[in-house]
């Protein structure tokens, strides 16, 4: 899907998120431990590889501290009295929930009657405390009643839903809310490892160097929203994304921004890990067949760039046997998504051609050992009765009906698998939030991807693999 066809902020061609150029690297002392930009403490940062100043989030590499980009943003100063306000700020203000503590804003028409992350009333408005400036926004194209009718079509086509939780999915508490977003612009540099054969003959230990660039990948900024539900709610169309004006806020909710880049290192490492892990292509391209070792896949980020965004989300909590449930239907596109309660008769099903046995079958199976042990001796007792004999037709008529009922079982789940192209899921995951769209939405095909290859042939070699089958090295044998 492409995302980037369009400029449509009219810069003259240059990208929304094009980064800075950057000079060369200064080899500076080992002991230096200031940020070069700003002189703050700077400190090694495992998962970025990367030393970064949590002031101004400039991020450097380890030994020459040589410039990868930035993970900083434009400071939204707190604001000390209605003096400092900018004009637009004096025409907006929050709503803050007293039960859960989540704040909202709006425009000054606009009011609430229920907190849409808890449902409490318990809302107070006030005078904005913080600065609000985000860089850019997707406007709503998507109006309340038909997300209403996609999420209710949505819920409807999903299995092994109770049917209480579709009468009490409260479809009108649909919140139209601007979610705070940080869209990360980067080059991605990625060690990868795993054994390719050619001609299925011979076999190498495979290591790779592999740089590829990514542009506009969203992390939800935002802690009472969670993060599958809006990397189920993607891709958006960058297209139509416009430098932020006050006008698109009028009578809708924005959530503020609780965490910034510097503080989701870790998400930001692991979306991109799986992003190179599925990027293996490039080197399967090499050899008839590929094994990525999965553990062997380290990145890290250079060309570093981010912009805040607000997104368009329909929103909605569902409370349902004690737990909340989070629903959104996408703004912009439609797209509906959400983590389901999954039904008695989800439970059921799994446990008799599910992915994991049951604990029916385990006890099924238990009892085709047992049976016959005990058959046997009874038929080692000497004496004869009328006990021992109904006894023993009751217990072979026992194995016979449990064997059959595996057996149909087994023949259900083959069926099944080959219906379901090999690959039966469970209840629960029929009703978890779908995965997030992949790297292909959010790939720079503007930017050729480098790979470098270096391959060592392995003599007479195994795959060596773990419990979940996954690669985990390889062992040379004698034959």
């Amino acid at each position: 899907m492409a995302l980037w066809n369009n400029d449509p902020f009219g810069n003259n061609g240059s990208a929304p998120f094009g980064q800075a150029q950057m000079g060369g690297g200064e080899v500076l002392s080992a002991d230096s431990v200031k940020c070069p930009s700003c002189a703050s403490n700077i400190f090694y940062e495992p998962q970025l590889d990367s030393m970064i100043c949590r002031k101004c989030g400039n991020v450097y590499a380890p030994i020459t501290l040589e410039p990868r980009g930035s993970l900083g943003i434009k400071e939204e100063h707190d604001y000390m009295g209605d003096s400092d306000m900018t004009e637009d700020d004096k025409k907006r203000h929050e709503i803050v929930c007293n039960s859960c503590g989540a704040t909202l804003v709006t425009d000054e028409h606009t009011m609430s009657t229920m907190c849409p992350f808890c449902g409490s009333p318990a809302l107070i408005s006030r005078r904005m405390t913080r600065e609000f400036k985000p860089d850019y926004i997707i406007p709503f194209k998507i109006d309340k009643e038909n997300a209403q009718s996609i999420m209710k079509k949505w819920i409807s086509e999903k299995k092994y839903t109770p049917l209480g939780f579709r009468s009490k999915s409260r479809l009108t508490s649909l919140t139209a809310l601007y979610v705070p977003f940080w869209l990360l612009d980067c080059a991605v540099n990625s060690d990868l490892s795993g054994t390719g054969t050619k001609d299925s003959l011979v076999a190498y230990e495979v290591h790779s160097k592999l740089t590829y660039y990514v542009k506009g990948l969203p992390f939800n900024a935002s802690i009472k929203i969670a993060n599958k539900l809006m990397e189920a709610a993607e891709p958006y169309d960058y297209s139509e994304m416009i430098r932020f004006e006050s006008r698109y806020l009028q009578g809708f909710y924005a959530n503020k921004y609780d965490q910034l880049p510097t503080e989701m290192t870790e998400r930001i490492i692991k979306r991109i890990d799986r992003f190179s892990a599925s990027n293996g292509e490039f080197i399967a391209k090499k050899y008839t067949s590929f094994d990525l070792r999965e553990d062997k896949c380290l990145s890290w980020l250079s060309e570093i760039s981010v912009k805040y965004c607000l997104l368009p989300v329909w929103f909605m909590t569902v409370e349902f046997g004690g737990r909340d449930y989070q629903f959104a239907v996408n703004g912009q596109t439609g797209e509906a998504c959400g983590q389901l309660p999954s039904s008695n008769a989800g439970e059921i099903r799994d446990s008799i051609i599910g992915p994991y046995p049951g604990k029916w079958k385990s006890i099924a199976g238990k009892a085709l050992m047992v049976i016959p042990v005990i058959l046997m001796i009874l038929l080692l007792i000497p004496s004869v009765s009328t006990l021992k004999t109904n006894l023993i037709i009751a217990l072979s008529a026992a194995e016979i009906i449990i064997a059959l009922i595996l057996i149909v079982m087994f023949i259900l789940k083959l069926v099944l698998k080959h219906h379901y192209g090999g690959e039966i899921k469970s209840s629960y995951e029929l009703t978890d939030y779908d995965k997030d769209p992949g790297l292909d939405c959010y790939y720079d095909s503007t930017r050729q991807p480098d790979v470098e290859i270096k391959e060592v042939m392995i003599p007479n070699a195994v795959t060596v693999r773990n419990g979940n089958g996954r690669v985990i090295g390889e062992n040379s044998v004698d034959l």
